[in-house]
């Protein structure tokens, strides 16, 4: 694709939309975790950048979140889990970022 992202696009299932996004090098956790939470929503990644950094100080530290994955190498064993909003997040060192709506009561 000319122009486009060379990230990897992974829907990990449309039973319940949760998607997974991949982070190394190039990009960060907490850019993967929006690029997520937008493509659930629809909208466009880089205007939640500012959009999300409300919400995602009040649930996790993203800075911390970075330092702790590092660059997406590990072995998985290191896995954080909070919520944004109304989405549940999971971040694995190994590079993975799981993100799916958040179950509420009903």
């Amino acid at each position: 694709m000319v122009g486009g992202p060379t990230h990897l696009i992974t829907p990990m299932s449309t039973e319940n939309d949760s998607i997974e996004r991949q982070y190394g090098d190039e990009r960060s956790a907490v850019v993967a975790i929006v690029d997520g939470i937008s493509t659930l929503e629809e909208t466009d990644q880089t205007a939640n950048l500012d959009e999300f950094s409300g919400p995602l100080y009040e649930s996790i530290n993203p800075k911390a979140i970075n330092a702790i994955m590092g660059d997406g190498t590990g072995s998985g064993d290191i896995v954080v889990s909070f919520t944004v909003d109304a989405y549940q997040v999971s971040v694995a060192d190994s590079g993975r970022v799981r993100v799916r709506p958040r179950e509420t009561d009903r």
